[in-house]
């Protein structure tokens, strides 16, 4: 492969990757076309993308782009998932270990990324993909705020139901001794 080649897929991979800095690296082994359509949409619905790469093109690009040590882990037949924003990371691992169970067949491996500066294994991205999002993480918070409020507010409705409740046993007791 000319030098002249090698640039202009090391600038290529740059420019798909964008502002991405957090990516799944993927180790490719008997994907087929389809399967491999089929990972990219599930990609695509989350807003994010899988380039396949040449592993000289792509330990240069990604070093250029600043992912230092990332490169280490491609090795073999490669592809970086990645996508834009602060939890592009989280949904990328969830798609691809869900894809990779349900494709068992399919050959795809988890092998690493580069996440927050720094390089991640394989189990680092399988427990990322268990993490809730950013949404379900705000839920959990606003649910354990509110349960104790929610709690006080229930005790003090019932104390104010049972001096009610005590007030007409009074009244009650009165009327019959009245009566």
């Amino acid at each position: 492969m000319s030098k002249q080649l090698k640039r202009y897929l090391a600038s290529d991979t740059k420019a798909r990757l964008g502002e991405a800095r957090d990516v799944v690296v993927l180790q490719l082994d008997r994907l087929t076309v389809a399967k491999s359509n089929d990972l990219r949409g599930k990609l695509r619905a989350e807003g994010a993308r899988m380039t396949v790469l040449r592993n000289r093109v792509a330990v240069k690009a990604l070093g250029e782009l600043g992912l230092d040590g990332v490169g280490d882990v491609v090795k073999g037949m490669s592809a970086i998932a990645h996508g834009e924003g602060d939890e592009a990371v989280l949904a990328v691992s969830r798609v691809v270990s869900e894809w990779a169970k349900a494709n068992k067949d399919a050959g795809i491996k988890i092998v690493g990324g580069y996440m927050d500066g720094r390089v991640i294994n394989a189990q680092d991205v399988q427990t990322l993909a268990t993490m809730p999002s950013r949404e379900q993480l705000l839920g959990m918070i606003a649910s354990a705020v509110a349960a104790p409020m929610q709690n006080i507010a229930g005790l003090v409705s019932e104390m104010i139901a049972g001096v009610a409740r005590a007030v007409d046993a009074v009244r009650e007791q009165k009327e019959a001794a009245g009566a």
